[in-house]
């Protein structure tokens, strides 16, 4: 055979291998897409059998809406709105025949948003007296302050779930998947059982001791750790700023704290968990809190997301407006895909 025509037909070969080549490139793309919304697809399903329907689809929203503009949502992160109210287990709590009330302020809003993907923890703090739309009856919604959502209710799951909804309507609709609720007995149990938590204070707080000074490394232990945490004077309009403060000190110390006596102890979430479970209310089962305890003690705690705002005087307490456009940046960057 000449030698021209082999090189044609070499030329040929040639070509139809890179096009067989692209084809199967193309076709293992393909097999790959199908096989990630195949997945996505039993994993929904999954998830809609575990938690129901209409949780599933408030679970699994993909996109919020911001003046007009439609966002995607970040897919492979799970959130944990902790709920820290100022009152005891055995305070009174009932009032009220047709819609029951309780005397519980949700003072402690911290949404864990665990970013699988980066492998990051951020904490996104939601200011107490942050004024907004609150459920009170069934349907009807009222403007106040945020901590007020938790006292629609008795107290206990429909009123973990008020404060959910307040948050989720706060965030411009981003869903928080779980929650948590605890009372004031869980903050010293905590804290000790970790072995203390040591804290190096920002700023002086006299009211605590002498030795409560800026600079000071505080180790808290027992119901030091409560009122390190509950701290606030009453008489000045914004010092729950300073309180949000502390709550981020001691959040980050308490984080290094677990971590290190988890490495120690294994299983001390578990029985942590047990051992404060009657102080809780929570959607999270045991291997909930496991798992996310891990994820805690691999990840990486970015710093705490914090939207600004302004203190003023309200008809009957003080109130937080926040600054919007600040507001809506930190849900897009912690949120947001």
């Amino acid at each position: 055979m000449p030698s021209f025509i082999l090189c044609q037909v070499e030329e040929r070969m040639k070509k139809h291998k890179k096009l067989l080549l692209i084809a199967l490139e193309l076709l293992i793309v393909l097999g790959i897409a199908a096989g990630v919304v195949f997945y996505q697809r039993r994993a929904n399903e999954r998830d809609t059998a575990l938690v129901g329907a209409e949780e599933a689809a408030r679970r699994f929203t993909p996109s919020i809406t911001y003046q007009g503009k439609s966002y995607p949502l970040k897919r492979n992160v799970t959130s944990l709105l902790l709920i820290g109210t100022d009152n005891y287990i055995d305070d009174d709590k009932q009032i009220g025949d047709d819609f029951p009330y309780n005397f519980n302020l949700a003072d402690f809003l911290v949404i864990l948003v665990f970013d699988h993907s980066n492998k990051t923890v951020t904490p996104f703090q939601i200011c107490r007296d942050a004024m907004c739309d609150v459920t009170v009856t069934s349907g009807a919604t009222r403007q106040m302050q945020i901590t007020l959502s938790h006292t629609y209710g008795s107290g206990k799951e429909d009123s973990a779930i008020n404060t959910r909804n307040a948050v989720e309507g706060l965030l411009y609709g981003v869903p928080v998947d779980y929650f948590l609720t605890f009372t004031m007995e869980t903050v010293p149990l905590m804290n000790d059982l970790v072995g203390g938590v040591t804290v190096k204070l920002e700023d002086d707080i006299p009211a605590l001791g002498s030795e409560y000074v800026k600079g000071a490394e505080i180790t808290l232990r027992g119901n030091a750790a409560l009122r390190f945490v509950r701290y606030r004077d009453t008489e000045l309009l914004d010092d729950n700023v300073r309180r949000m403060a502390h709550h981020r000190l001691y959040l980050t110390a308490f984080t290094g704290a677990a971590r290190a006596a988890v490495a120690n102890d294994p299983d001390l979430a578990t029985k942590a968990f047990r051992r404060v479970e009657k102080y809780l209310c929570t959607n999270l089962s045991v291997e909930n809190v496991s798992t996310m305890v891990e994820d805690l003690c691999e990840y990486e705690i970015l710093p705490a997301v914090t939207p600004p705002g302004v203190y003023t005087e309200g008809e009957e307490f003080p109130e937080y407006h926040l600054d919007e456009a600040a507001l809506w940046e930190c849900v897009r960057t912690v949120f947001c895909s």
